[in-house]
């Protein structure tokens, strides 16, 4: 064997231990970049699917609303039709205002309530839906300081919709 072959393996040999170390220290400097990105991914997109249900529930309550439902079947309503979420984490508030036609402006708001079968909203006055849902972070305390999270990493997301009573 000459001298040139069994020394040019080795270093050979050498170049190849070099990169893949080389390749080991950029992937320690990336990936938690990487993971910060696919988690943050993952923490938005539950974030917006969960506002677009819950704005969806509040548009379903609010024209349940609308055509003289009372709190409690609203409440029911609201029970029935939110996609994927625990419903015990949505808050709810029901109002309603009416016209003043001698001042020209709408009167402050007031508690929806019921007259036994329907809401006591008459007709064209406002009812307007509130929902608060209690969002909890997946990615548990990444995020919290971004999303301005609560102490057990939840984000409270809003829909509230108004519509006139018929």
């Amino acid at each position: 064997m000459t001298a040139t072959g069994k020394f040019g393996g080795m270093a050979l040999a050498r170049r190849a231990a070099r990169r893949r170390g080389a390749a080991t220290v950029e992937l320690a400097l990336l990936l938690p970049t990487l993971l910060v990105l696919l988690f943050g991914t993952l923490e938005v997109g539950l974030m917006v699917k969960n506002v677009q249900g819950l704005q969806h529930v509040a548009r379903e309550a609010a024209r349940v609303a609308a055509v003289g439902a009372s709190p409690s079947r609203i409440d029911a309503y609201i029970d029935s039709c939110a996609p994927a979420m625990n419903t015990d984490q949505i808050t709810r508030s029901y109002a309603r205002r009416s016209w003043d036609q001698a001042a020209g402006t709408w009167s402050a708001w007031v508690p929806l309530g019921t007259d036994g079968l329907a809401n006591d909203a008459e007709s064209g006055d406002q009812v307007r839906v509130t929902l608060d849902y209690s969002h909890p972070l997946v990615a548990g305390s990444l995020f919290a300081d971004a999303l301005n999270a609560s102490d057990d990493n939840r984000v409270t997301l809003t829909a509230s919709v108004v519509s006139l009573r018929e």
